[in-house]
């Protein structure tokens, strides 16, 4: 890490020098600013990049095995809510810092009232003051009637698939929150900070649902170890095996942007059939090769050290099935945790304190998870340094040394030029131009064959975009499709719901049962689909892009060269440089600097507000009714089988409801990802790529027509301003050579 910040406080210095020698250069009168503006906004994205840059680390796992313990044993305190709730969970964020602090960033109203009218699809139908309009969480009637309507459910109504109804819980949730928090969220997006006496309240927007419901984003910034540094980001993931499909999207989001994952595993536990589940969707998704483990021990569960080491050989082979050479670090989070709040004047309570008694008698386990601790803590700080290390540096490295070099070509031939008699400048002056019009040639030639081949590109990405989304013969959209055509449901499992709740609730648990499923086949198997789609079609933008560069690059050397003839045969001095190859930016650098990410996963589970809840009630009344009269002629009355048998005949109602919107759905999100990502993306390469080739030339392409002012002055004043630029000429030399310096340092760096 002490080599990441050298280099990080070596190119950040360049980097103001630099800028600080081309506001000097600008200040020079009767001189061509143009290259001078284009250098500052070069050195300013440089800039921007390396103190904006996060290495971001995720740290996923089950529920219950040990994530939180884990980060907050990294952090030495008890900071992030251990055992968060599983239904309204978000992913915490961590950011070091010299002060503890949270900032709490909300939901609006308008997306509280959206999420909430998703969740009512069905649930309050037939209901006309909830309907008319939509809910709306600001309105008392509407919260009374919601508190009415979910105060009615019975036992089995609030229990899904063994587990707690996810939309009643959020629903109440909502209700039960609303008063606490509604003086905090407005119809604008913001921020809230909590600090000092205050920071121990976040625990408590994360752990307690009726708070946890209203967040949307939440950052921690806490005191870390000296040797994580700053640009590091480390995210406490929600349970992979949450009962909610939509906390798995939200995981696979994060997972995008992540430069490293720690999966946790419980030795109380091993690996279970949802950790391998959740590993094979990273798999899918190609994110396996920056991935740690860490097996997290409970020496309660263990009887000596033996018996662990036999627990931790069985997790590394089932791991084996799945990835390649898995790195597996063992050790115990808790007992790391208890020690260092100790450590660092914190008090335990006595029934921990008691446990981190025991635990300190297992000297065997207590000694090899130290050893596994230093191990896990000194990889996991190098990998963060080295995670980015030659990317991050090299470019913008390179891109520091290209504008330096141009602005000491710049300095020189103005200089030299302005040395020179009159007669010599205009001389001089219009040679240099009648140069740099024939490379403003070539820019033009490169830059409409930049345009010409992103156009191309754009189309091919359409088609391809198109051919993955299509209705009809597409897979992606087939597949979900035909998942809930066929989903084994039947009316017949829905019978006590008839007798306790009614229609209206068998119809509605039956619709969420399908819902959910759909929602977990998305997330399971159609995101890792869509995430290698899109990382084929990030290769085919990097691929065409670099059939160019190269080519493009020898045509900028040879104008380079020709530059250097003329200047030359004109007496002016310039260094001989060896030839650089251009590049192709690299793209996760490129999205980084334009803000631009893929549209999230978890948007496209977002479709039940598409579904029409009357059109499905529509058919269930008119066959209830109807299969009613039916019984009624041939026996005494048995409303209960008329009331299944139409159940039975609304499911599919439901499948084609569901079909339809998932197909709506995806054909927005079809096009969000074509023209808000792809598309931008194309154009940001394409745009990056031809500011790396004419930055190399803009030191001979300044326009010297601007010295015509000059030529005419008296010699006096051409003296000045040829002192002027030859007071930069030192400070260039010596801002080069530190710069290649940096770039040995690089060069050692990686070899760590």
């Amino acid at each position: 890490m002490e080599t990441y910040n050298k280099l990080k406080n070596n190119a950040l210095d360049i980097n103001q020098d630099l800028r600080a020698i081309i506001q000097k250069a600008a200040s020079i009168n009767g001189l061509s600013h143009d290259p001078l503006e284009a250098w500052q906004g070069t050195i300013s994205r440089v800039q921007r990049q390396l103190t904006e840059e996060v290495v971001r680390v995720a740290v996923v796992g089950s529920i219950k095995s040990g994530k939180s313990t884990l980060v907050n044993s990294l952090f030495g305190g008890d900071y992030v809510k251990r055992g968060a709730g599983v239904v309204t969970s978000i992913v915490t964020r961590i950011h070091p810092g010299d002060v503890m602090r949270a900032r709490l960033e909300f939901k609006t109203w308008d997306e509280i009232n959206a999420e909430i009218n998703h969740a009512l699809v069905l649930f309050s139908a037939g209901n006309s003051e909830i309907e008319d309009g939509g809910f709306d969480i600001n309105r008392e009637r509407d919260r009374i009637q919601l508190q009415q309507n979910l105060a009615a459910l019975n036992a089995e109504q609030l229990i899904s698939q063994d587990t707690r109804d996810a939309n009643s819980v959020l629903m109440m949730a909502y209700v039960k929150g609303y008063d606490r928090v509604k003086e905090l969220v407005s119809f604008e997006s913001g921020f809230h900070i909590l600090e000092g006496e205050t920071f121990a309240r976040q625990k408590d927007f994360v752990g307690e649902e009726a708070l946890a419901v209203y967040l949307k984003d939440i950052l921690l910034t806490l005191v870390a170890p000296q040797d994580f540094g700053e640009n590091v980001e480390i995210a406490d993931c929600q349970g992979s095996d949450s009962p909610n499909p939509l906390h798995l999207a939200m995981i696979q989001d994060y997972l995008l942007q992540a430069h490293l994952i720690i999966y946790v595993v419980s030795s109380r536990t091993g690996l279970r059939q949802a950790d391998i589940r959740f590993l094979n969707i990273i798999k899918k998704m190609g994110l396996v090769k920056n991935i740690f483990f860490v097996v997290n021990c409970d020496f309660s569960e263990h009887a000596n050290l033996s018996d662990l080491r036999k627990l931790i050989r069985r997790v590394d082979e089932e791991l084996s099935m799945i990835l390649q050479g898995p790195k597996i670090f063992s050790l115990s989070a808790l007992y790391n945790l208890f020690r260092s709040v100790g450590r660092n004047g914190g008090e335990l309570p006595r029934k921990e304190r008691l446990r981190l008694e025991q635990w300190q008698e297992e000297v065997d386990m207590a000694a090899f998870s130290d050893a596994e601790t230093d191990r896990f803590v000194k990889t996991l700080v190098h990998k963060i340094s080295s995670n980015r290390f030659h990317l991050l540096f090299q470019t913008n490295i390179e891109r520091l040394l290209a504008v330096a070099a141009s602005v000491e070509d710049w300095v020189r031939i103005n200089h030299d030029v302005l040395r020179k008699d009159v007669g010599e400048v205009r001389e001089a002056c219009a040679e240099m131009e009648r140069r740099r019009k024939a490379s403003d040639q070539v820019t033009m030639v490169i830059k409409d064959t930049l345009d010409g081949t992103t156009r191309k590109l754009k189309k091919d990405l359409s088609d391809d975009v198109e051919r993955f989304f299509d209705l009809e013969y597409g897979d992606t959209v087939q597949d979900i499709i035909r998942f809930v055509d066929s989903y084994n449901i039947s009316a017949k499992d829905y019978e006590q719901d008839l007798e306790t709740g009614g229609f209206l609730s068998a119809l509605y648990r039956l619709f969420q049962t399908l819902r959910e499923a759909t929602n977990r086949y998305m997330a399971e198997s159609i995101n890792p689909r869509l995430v290698d789609f899109v990382r084929h079609a990030e290769e085919k933008i990097s691929d065409v892009f670099d059939q160019v560069s190269g080519p493009y690059g020898l045509m900028i050397q040879d104008a380079l060269n020709q530059y250097q003839e003329t200047a030359e045969k004109l007496g002016i001095r310039l260094p001989q440089r060896p030839f650089r190859p251009v590049q192709t930016p690299d793209i996760v650098l490129v999205k980084g600097d334009v803000r631009l990410r893929m549209p999230p996963l978890a948007t496209a589970m977002r479709y039940s507000g598409r579904i029409k809840a009357e059109a499905v009630l529509r058919v269930g009344f008119y066959n209830t009714l109807g299969a009613v009269k039916r019984l009624l002629k041939k026996e005494s009355g048995n409303k209960q089988a008329a009331a299944l048998r139409a159940l039975e005949e609304s499911v599919g109602r439901i499948r084609e409801e569901l079909r339809e919107a998932v197909t709506a759905h995806f054909a927005d999100y079809k096009e969000n990802l074509k023209f808000q990502y792809l598309f931008k993306l194309a154009d940001a390469v394409s745009g990056s790529l031809y500011e790396s080739l004419v930055d190399r030339m803009r030191g001979f392409t300044g326009s010297l027509s601007d010295m015509t002012g000059l030529i005419e002055t008296q010699r006096s004043a051409r003296d000045e301003t040829v002192k002027e630029l030859a007071s930069l000429e030192k400070p260039v030399a010596v801002l080069l050579d530190r710069i290649r310096q940096t770039e040995g340092l690089l060069r050692q760096g990686i070899g760590l």
